[in-house]
Order: C-alpha cells, then sequence, then structure tokens
C-alpha cells in the first residue's frame, strides 16, 4: 500500500507540473516510474531532476518514503531509487521474466490500475501476453517518444515550491 501511495503522489506531482508519467511494475514487489525527457537532458541533468522530484515528494509522504540509501537505516520505509538513474545502472525493462518462483514480468500498467488490490506478482510469463492481448497497446511506450516541455515543467515545479513554502 505504501508504494502505490507513493507512485500515485510521484504521479500528482507530475501531473501538477506537467510531467507526463508511466508506470511499470518491477517484477517484484516495486513499481517504476518513467518519465520523458524526450533526449533534452544531459545524464547529470536527469539524475539532478530525479533527486528534485523525489525531495519534493518526500515534503508530503516523509511518514512512508526516504532517499536514504543504506538498506539499514531505511526502515521499512519506500525507496526513492532517484540514484536509479546512473551511467551502468540498469532497470528492469519491461516484460523481462524475473527468476522467481512464478517467473513474475516487469509489467507495463495503466495508470489506473494502480490502487490498493495491485499485486505485481500476479503478472507472470504464462499471463503477459494474454494480457498485453487485452490491453491492446503498451500502456509505458509513448515514454519513448514524448518531449515534454521541461523549462514549463520546472517553471511549474519552482511555483509548486514557492507554494509550498508559502510564498
Amino acid at each position: 500500500r505504501d508504494v502505490v501511495r507513493t507512485a500515485l503522489a510521484l504521479r500528482a506531482l507530475c501531473e501538477a507540473i506537467g510531467l507526463p508519467s508511466y508506470i511499470k511494475t518491477t517484477g517484484q514487489t516495486g513499481l517504476h516510474i518513467l518519465l520523458p525527457l524526450g533526449r533534452q537532458c544531459t545524464y547529470a541533468q536527469s539524475r539532478t531532476l530525479g533527486e528534485l522530484l523525489a525531495r519534493v515528494l518526500l515534503r508530503e509522504i516523509a511518514d512512508i518514503a526516504t532517499i536514504t540509501r543504506h538498506v539499514t537505516r531505511r526502515g521499512d520505509k519506500v525507496y526513492l531509487d532517484y540514484l536509479q538513474n546512473r551511467h551502468g545502472q540498469t532497470i528492469v525493462a519491461p516484460f523481462c521474466v524475473r527468476p522467481l518462483a512464478g517467473a513474475p514480468v516487469s509489467m507495463p500498467l495503466r495508470w489506473d490500475e494502480v490502487g490498493d488490490a495491485l499485486d505485481p506478482k500476479a503478472f507472470t510469463i504464462r499471463n503477459a501476453l494474454e494480457r498485453m492481448e487485452q490491453l491492446g497497446a503498451d500502456p509505458v511506450l509513448p515514454v519513448l517518444d514524448e518531449k515534454p516541455d521541461l523549462g514549463r515543467v520546472l517553471r511549474r515545479l519552482s511555483e509548486v515550491l514557492a507554494a509550498d513554502d508559502g510564498g
């Protein structure tokens, strides 16, 4: 539930600043939020944007989330892994089968599927193809081609920060 709450809070933040977002399961218990940057950022800029979004998000959900990297210092909080965006570090690709019991799959989702009833382990090698046929299209595919107005996104983010700070 905390992972879902965190994902929905990030989606709300992204919607407020005009940054599209897409979501998929990791094939385990987590969720990945994918943000289209349209090849407009350097690696360092995209990492900084990820960190900024994580820190802004923490203002709202610090009770359940953290950016503390060290596992033993996190407690039972959801880890906002903006550092996943670094050279040589990869994420689990959509449709990747994980080497776990039941062969769970990293599955693209529609945002309306993200709620308390979501069970990331329900998507397996046995049902992934049928699910995608039922959907008719990959819901995260647009992340590859979208090119949001990042200047406008950053201005809106600045406005959110100013409003949160009371001015």
